[in-house]
């Protein structure tokens, strides 16, 4: 019988050569006799594979699953494909590291855009490339001001955290859902209308204006890549991932799994100890008492006076113990699903 011991990935990355081997206990003379009288199929089956992954890419395939983009990546996935809640402070796409992406992409463009179109004053092209390239820039500088307005709500007023907790909240971000769809449906709509005048065949547009022709066609692609996202994003989770996954014998899904946050980021966090405040109501003449300040929902437990308390990024607040023992183990808010920032 044989008896086949196996390195698991993890203990693979401190190892120089990934090694698998077989433990073939002595046979007797009966077996040894069977053994050459068994044919060639039989002989090269207890063989030890011939194909052995390396360990450097076992390293590698461990360190993509715990990167910060892959992880972002299958977040967006799940937000993309998965049942959406009601909760927007859910949405990838509202977080700041991603609006300063937005931002650096933005200012990236108009620049070009403003360099282009100043030195390029006399070519004349045959379709109206100038109004074209005047209009994304235009558009560009929009979506820099929408950009800094979600800005304000998702990360200054975090209103990603929980609902909105007033009516002008409420309106402001109705407003700035209504702009983010109105651009997105110009920018559908000029994107066409840059395809049919850059890509005419009938007219050779590159001869009479190269440098639009070439900012022109620079800004299509960057916009095709954008838009085929999505289905770039699932063929890599779920085609490419799957297989690397397999020829490795690495999961790279379950290393990506958020880990717990540090001590570092944990001490970071505000605290405070608690005080118990009850806050009148002027048109009723009551008192009213909060029930989701007052009671810790890890544990919970009411809060006393004194107690130790600690503040999440996302302005939930819970016992100092309750919610460090959480961060070890998850680093998000256990009501909000929110991400410490690493």
């Amino acid at each position: 019988m044989n008896t086949r011991y196996l390195f698991t990935p993890e203990s693979l990355c401190n190892s120089a050569v990934t090694v698998t081997f077989s433990l073939i206990p002595s046979t007797g003379p009966g077996e040894e006799r069977m053994t050459e009288n068994m044919g060639p199929r039989s002989r090269t089956s207890t063989r030890a594979p011939s194909a052995i992954p390396s360990s450097f890419l076992v390293r590698m395939a461990i360190r993509i699953s715990r990167a910060r983009w892959y992880s972002f990546a299958r977040r967006v996935f799940h937000y993309q494909n998965g049942s959406r809640s009601d909760d927007i402070g859910s949405n990838p796409f509202n977080s700041a590291s991603w609006m300063y992406m937005e931002l650096m992409g933005l200012v990236f463009q108009i620049v070009v855009i403003a360099y282009t179109l100043s030195v390029s004053k006399e070519e004349k092209p045959v379709w109206p490339m100038r109004t074209w390239v005047t209009g994304y820039g235009i558009g560009c500088v929009l979506n820099l001001g929408l950009l800094f307005w979600r800005y304000w709500l998702f990360c200054l007023n975090q209103i990603g955290a929980e609902l909105p907790s007033n009516i002008e909240e409420s309106r402001n971000l109705q407003m700035m859902n209504k702009s983010r769809t109105f651009m997105e449906l110009f920018f559908a709509i000029w994107f066409v209308m840059g395809n049919v005048w850059v890509f005419d065949a009938r007219f050779g547009t590159f001869r009479k204006a190269p440098k639009l022709d070439v900012l022109c066609i620079s800004l299509l692609a960057w916009n095709a890549i954008t838009y085929s996202f999505p289905f770039i994003l699932f063929l890599f989770l779920c085609c490419f991932v799957p297989i690397i996954s397999n020829l490795l014998g690495y999961n790279m899904n379950a290393g990506s799994i958020n880990r717990g946050a540090s001590e570092e980021q944990i001490l970071k966090l505000p605290s405070w100890k608690y005080k118990h405040i009850i806050e009148p109501d002027l048109e009723q003449g009551k008192l009213i008492v909060d029930s989701s300040t007052t009671e810790c929902c890890i544990c919970l437990a009411k809060y006393k006076e004194n107690e130790e308390m600690r503040q999440l990024g996302c302005s939930h607040n819970f016992h100092m113990k309750c919610v460090d023992q959480w961060l070890k183990i998850v680093s998000c808010c256990p009501l909000c699903k929110k991400e410490l920032e690493r």
